[in-house]
């Protein structure tokens, strides 16, 4: 029932089958329906049968994007199963994605569809080996191949042997090749009904969430027949093949042997290339480069100077030019969903303006952007000018405005810094494997790099390998070296007691909690203190019964979150040792908690340490101790949580050195802090050459931009208080420097049009900005000192100046 309730939590209502049951008609159900529905899976589990009409399938044939619509094969079909069945599905799918990553059966180069890896990792291997073969002047040709309806040509009979040969349950095999052998699949369209059914004996259902899981499982083998030859990345059903030499000839011969050891095991499979859609590209500084002759059986692969791989263009020089090209241009639809939104004296606040731009347009510079650097200069200058273009939409400014003084108006950090910010977020994650194979090319790469070039990747790791203090490592992914059990099971913890935060009954209301439900039960309570960020953090259980406390110490890098966590793992590994039956746990940690109750498979965030404490309260489960973690809230006059919270403190500099290490969770939020430092240094040498008035308004770089919090702002006003803040306002003053106007003198005639006379002194207003300013505001006052202070109830007052007045700067 636990994995049901798992499986069954986060899951909305999606087009359902032939039956027409939505997901929630379970998840919405009763515990006894529950039960019922559980007695059935066991049942099909037990005996390898399911319900014939859980074989049948609606299938809707999507058109695929820029492909013909009279062609059959452009279109890709998506199956529509029952939702009872599809739950069935989740529930395998945790099973065995959790037995063969526990027995690392799949192959290391396959990076497709498996927690903790994404496309990133393949790009930064092979642009990494690029990058070496480079440094020792090699040619490294790689061939990107497709396979031709990959899902749809798998032999279920090849897969189920494979399973039983890799001992994979016989139950689980049984069960899973009689959901998916004799299918029966209905074709729907947008103008025809249900036909007749047509009978399906091969092919993975698209859509299906175990068709990705069983493909891997269906190829885990596959890199072997090529791995001698060349290498290999696989990401789902994407291959590339690379070899690297000073000798073309070389490269030619060992390609061809490892595409034809390749196909030969695609037929034994059932699968094959399309050679037509096959690509090899030649990787070289060199200008004058040989031909290549690379065949698929009778059909030769055509030579390019670029693919797309994984969403990313590499050419073959690795300048980037033809990605930031491709990018650029992708870019151009979102920007002209923000002008469609606004202008500069209408449409959408630029709060919302901001957060859409982060969206459909900086989402595109974000992804991948660091893997090809170093690249063309002309190329990025490209992607900055759609930066640029952006945030001057978002906040009203003038195309002559400064760009970094535009970029710090709207926090948003200059590219090249983000890309590094990005890269130390993505390599930090992979710091804590010791077998990730990009970590062992970097440190090749390292040692044959001059210091003048490095690039994001190889910042990052001088970074990490320069760290204070040592990191955790894992030889696989933490999530699966945990009994499947304990990540299932769901453990006693209490977010609610009913106590409110700082009500004066706090203690009183616990004990009197405790000794109605918990009569008996032993309360320990625990806690994490941290006086700064590069102070330790410290953490305490405290014992009130025994007098007795345990304190620990933590490095500076980790978090509060990690030392909550830590000190509810000591008080469980106390518990358990001393046989403490009954215990209950109080900590005033929600975030910790709520972690700790989440599925572990859903999860975004899976965290070592919490996985380490419901595996340590499932070896008390199972062992007949009876323990409970209940959250209180922090500093609310409770005794017990007073005290934990003052040994914590106490732990910063005298707890114990046992957990003196870091997670990788921790170390990616340096990443921030990183970027931050990077930019102020940035901010501090640009805005002695431009943005220089700026800088007297806003020297330093604030955390969210001030129109956030001025959110009952029209899009006027916000405009003309950007640009007044930012120095460049159609004042005439402004207007006379850039040679739009002759004259300087304002259109009253009496004196130049600055902006503090168009605000303060101007005959031509209606009321002065004086009639609007409270008491506590010191006369004279002039409109720089205001614009410091947006982030205030000064912004209310220019607004409603602006609007009385009908100005637009």
């Amino acid at each position: 029932m636990d994995e049901l309730q798992s499986a069954l939590s986060g899951l909305t209502d999606s087009s359902p089958g032939i039956d027409g049951i939505p997901y929630s008609f379970l998840s919405k159900s009763s515990l006894k329906v529950k039960h019922a529905y559980l007695e059935l899976i066991n049942y099909f589990l037990e005996y390898g049968v399911t319900p014939c009409s859980w074989s049948k399938q609606i299938v809707v044939p999507i058109l695929k994007a820029g492909k013909d619509p009279r062609d059959p094969n452009s279109r890709r079909p998506i199956a529509l199963s029952s939702a009872l069945a599809k739950i069935l599905e989740h529930l395998i799918k945790c099973r065995l994605e959790w037995l063969i990553e526990n027995r690392g059966i799949l192959a290391k180069t396959q990076f497709g569809f498996r927690k903790g890896m994404s496309t990133l990792d393949s790009l930064a291997i092979l642009t990494t080996d690029i990058h070496i073969a480079f440094k020792r002047k090699e040619y490294l040709v790689g061939v990107f191949l497709d396979i031709a309806s990959a899902y749809d040509n798998v032999l279920l009979p090849v897969l189920r042997q494979k399973m039983r040969q890799l001992s994979i349950p016989v139950k689980l095999t049984r069960l899973v090749c009689s959901l998916f052998m004799e299918r029966s699949i209905y074709i729907k369209t947008p103008t025809t009904s249900l036909d007749s059914p047509k009978f399906v004996w091969k092919g993975l259902p698209q859509g299906s969430v175990l068709s990705p899981l069983l493909y891997s499982l269906y190829t885990y083998d596959l890199d072997k027949s090529v791995d001698c030859f060349c290498d290999i990345l696989q990401y789902a059903d994407d291959l590339a093949l690379y070899y690297a030499s000073p000798s073309l000839g070389e490269i030619n011969v060992q390609l061809n042997l490892a595409l034809r050891y390749l196909t030969d095991w695609l037929d034994r499979h059932g699968l094959s290339l399309s050679p037509t859609k096959c690509t090899a590209v030649i990787f070289t500084r060199k200008r004058n480069i040989p031909d290549l002759d690379v065949v698929i059986g009778e059909h030769s692969i055509t030579v390019s100077n670029k693919v797309k791989f994984l969403g990313v263009i590499l050419d073959s020089r690795l300048s980037g030019s033809h990605h930031m090209n491709y990018v650029a241009q992708k870019c151009e639809r979102g920007v002209s969903v923000l002008r469609s939104l606004s202008g500069v004296w209408w449409g959408a606040h630029p709060y919302s303006q901001k957060l859409l731009y982060n969206a459909i347009v900086r989402s595109h510079f974000d992804y991948a952007s660091f893997i090809l650097d170093p690249c063309n200069k002309a190329a990025l200058e490209k992607i900055d000018k759609v930066q640029y273009k952006c945030l001057r939409i978002v906040s009203g400014a003038m195309k002559s405005t400064p760009t970094n003084a535009l970029q710090v108006e709207c926090v948003d950090p200059p590219l090249p810094l983000r890309r590094q910010y990005l890269c130390d977020r993505f390599f930090l994650g992979i710091w804590q494997s010791e077998s990730h194979p990009l970590l062992s090319k970097l440190e090749r790469l390292c040692n044959a790099q001059e210091n003048h070039s490095l690039s994001f990747l190889l910042k990052s790791y001088i970074f990490a390998t320069n760290l204070p203090h040592p990191t955790i490592k894992f030889n696989t992914n933490p999530l699966f070296s945990v009994p499947f059990d304990a990540l299932v099971f769901q453990p006693n913890v209490v977010m609610d007691l009913g106590i409110v935060k700082n009500s004066p009954g706090a203690e009183k209301t616990l004990t009197h909690k405790l000794q109605s439900e918990w009569p008996g039960w032993l309360p320990v309570f625990t806690d994490a203190s941290k006086f700064s960020d590069k102070s330790n953090v410290g953490l305490a259980v405290w014992l009130p019964k025994y007098k007795i406390t345990l304190n620990f110490k933590l490095p500076p890098e980790s978090s509060v979150f990690t030392g909550e966590a830590t000190a509810i793992l000591e008080a469980l590994l106390y518990t358990e040792s001393h046989k403490l039956n009954k215990t209950i746990i109080l900590s005033d940690s929600s975030s910790c908690l709520h972690s700790i109750i989440s599925f572990p498979f859903k999860s975004k965030s899976k965290f070592p340490i919490i996985l380490q404490i419901r595996q340590t309260l499932f070896r008390c489960k199972t062992q007949g101790i009876e323990v409970a973690i209940a959250w209180i809230p922090g500093h609310s006059g409770i005794i017990g949580n007073e005290c934990a919270d003052s040994f914590a403190k106490d732990a910063i500099s005298l707890g114990l050195d046992t957990h003196y290490q870091n997670f990788a969770h921790d170390l990616a939020s340096l990443a921030g802090p990183r970027l931050d430092n990077s930019w102020k240094e940035s901010w501090d040498a640009s805005r002695n050459i431009k943005g220089k008035y700026y800088s007297l308004i806003q020297p330093h770089i604030p955390k969210r931009p001030w129109f956030f919090r001025a959110r009952l702002l029209d899009k006027p006003s916000t405009s003309t208080i950007c640009r007044l803040r930012l120095g460049h306002a159609c004042t005439p003053v402004h207007l006379a420097r850039i040679r739009v106007r002759d004259s300087s003198v304002c259109d009253c005639g009496t004196s130049e049009g600055s902006v503090d006379h168009l605000f303060f002194e101007c005959p031509n207003l209606q009321s002065s900005l004086y009639d609007f300013l409270p008491p506590s505001i010191p006369r004279p006052v002039n409109i720089n000192y205001l614009l410091t202070l947006v982030h205030t109830p000064i912004a209310n007052i220019l607004y409603k100046f602006l609007k009385t007045n009908n100005i637009k700067l």
